[in-house]
């Protein structure tokens, strides 16, 4: 009996998931679709979902024992330090990242983002177009997915990253494997319980640019629903915890970066865009709700907060 040979992986696919029992088979459908000329694996960390999430996953483990290695929790982590434990165990030399409420819409993504990187050392990464659909797959005509355009075709920088904030999306994600030099890297959960994209971008980029391409390769899916739980519906529920969420996120990314990386416009730009809308009574937006968070918020969160503002109206008058 010969001994299994050790596949030699060169993509890591990272995947969180919890309570993604509508849409997960077809996320899933789609990596196992993908064709490439090397072996790639899945690391899906299911974050005790109530639905039924997890029996999906283990029909698709056993149909797929080559390619997927799940990770059933017993306790619920969040999903950045689900993803960060993903992100530790990873064997391949790339990364790549789907939110199993999305999909992917090219059976070569994989093979077209690998061969990049490898013909392009002087990127850390390299992203793509990606559509934005509703519940039904239905495609929506949405601003968020216009602010790429411009970089088609070109780098995108630190310095466009603080600029112009998220211009993709987590589907389109494909870079180096960072986090196998041993390095620490939990301030990916410890900047925040939930969201982690500010964290990982900010380290990836402050290391190199990404290359934008211009096929659309994935479609990130966008609705509000109360009982949903991505980053997206979280923060709709309740703009004000919102704000002083990310207020304490970008604090800790400094703390971190020890002040290398400037967030002061990215600070400037989270109050003024709450102060635009609620001034606008926007639905959702409430001046009464975020005096009331603040006057009960610790001396530090106050402190955040007060810089906010003062870094918003020093920029903008």
């Amino acid at each position: 009996m010969t001994a299994e040979v050790e596949k030699d992986i060169k993509v890591s696919v990272i995947c969180v998931t919890y309570n993604h029992e509508l849409y997960i088979r077809k996320a899933l459908d789609s990596i196992v679709a993908q064709v490439t000329d090397f072996d790639f694996e899945v690391l899906i960390g299911e974050d005790c979902s109530t639905d039924g999430t997890r029996e999906i996953l283990k029909e698709y483990e056993a149909k797929y024992p080559d390619i997927f290695r799940m990770y059933y929790r017993d306790v619920n982590l969040g999903a950045t330090r689900n993803e960060y434990e993903l992100m530790m165990d990873a064997r391949g030399r790339y990364i790549a990242a789907l939110e199993l409420d999305d999909l992917w819409l090219d059976d070569h993504k994989l093979q077209k983002q690998y061969d990049f990187l490898e013909a392009h050392d002087e990127y850390i990464g390299v992203s793509h177009d990606f559509a934005i659909i509703d519940k039904d797959d239905n495609v929506i005509d949405n601003d968020d997915n216009k602010k790429i355009k411009p970089y088609f075709n070109k780098s995108f920088t630190l310095e466009d990253f603080l600029r112009d904030g998220f211009v993709f999306q987590t589907g389109t994600h494909f870079y180096r494997n960072i986090y196998s030099d041993g390095g620490d890297y939990s301030i990916i959960y410890k900047a925040d319980r939930l969201i982690r994209d500010k964290t990982i971008l900010s380290l990836l980029l402050n290391r190199g640019d990404f290359y934008i391409l211009p096929d659309t390769m994935s479609a990130y899916r966008r609705f509000f629903d109360e009982n949903a739980t991505n980053g997206r519906n979280l923060t709709n529920a309740n703009m004000e915890l919102d704000l002083f969420t990310k207020a304490n996120h970008v604090y800790m990314l400094n703390e971190y970066f020890d002040g290398a990386i400037d967030y002061s416009g990215q600070w400037s730009d989270i109050i003024w865009d709450y102060g635009k809308r609620a001034f606008k009574r926007v639905p959702g937006f409430r001046l009464g709700r975020f005096c009331k968070m603040y006057r009960n918020a610790d001396g530090r969160t106050k402190k955040l907060v007060r810089r906010m503002i003062r870094e918003s109206f020093s920029r903008r008058l």
